[in-house]
């Protein structure tokens, strides 16, 4: 069996609007909790439909309506704050963003280097460090439907 650790490309990062969760939270909701709201604001943006600052990731329109129309369900959605910084509206004073929502995958697994453990089955996965982990079918996925040309992809092996 072989899984995904997926790296997106990182655009930007947390905005002033980010809520943080407490250490309750981290504890009941794994490392995802560190979150409670995001305010992603953008300094760049290479196109990518899947993007993170971590432990928080957010995927394009686009992302959102594929996974909604398929059959890939160990994942959340919620909605977020997208923002441009004054160094992305300089430099791209005329790009257009699409809306993006954050993904909160269900899954759990541990990484140590090119190998995982404790894997809980789901096909959309997060480490304690906030590593984002995809089955070989959601690996397929994403390559067929969107843009992944600046995330980094590493196969893991079952320890």
């Amino acid at each position: 069996m072989i899984l995904y650790f997926l790296e997106p490309e990182v655009s930007g990062g947390h905005g002033e609007h980010t809520i943080y969760g407490s250490q309750a939270d981290i504890a009941s909701e794994g490392i995802s909790g560190k979150v409670k709201y995001l305010h992603y604001e953008f300094e760049g943006w290479l196109g990518d439909d899947l993007l993170e600052s971590t432990p928080a990731f957010i995927v394009s329109s686009k992302l959102e309506k594929e996974l909604e129309n398929s059959d890939l369900r160990d994942y959340k959605l919620e909605k977020c704050l997208i923002t441009k910084s004054d160094e992305f509206k300089e430099m791209y004073p005329n790009k257009e963003l699409p809306t993006f929502s954050r993904f909160i995958p269900l899954g759990k697994i541990e990484v140590e280097g090119e190998n995982f453990k404790n894997w809980s089955g789901n096909s959309f996965c997060l480490s304690p460090k906030g590593e984002l982990v995809v089955t070989q079918e959601a690996m397929d996925f994403l390559k067929k439907k969107v843009s992944l040309e600046n995330c980094y992809i590493t196969p893991l092996t079952k320890e």
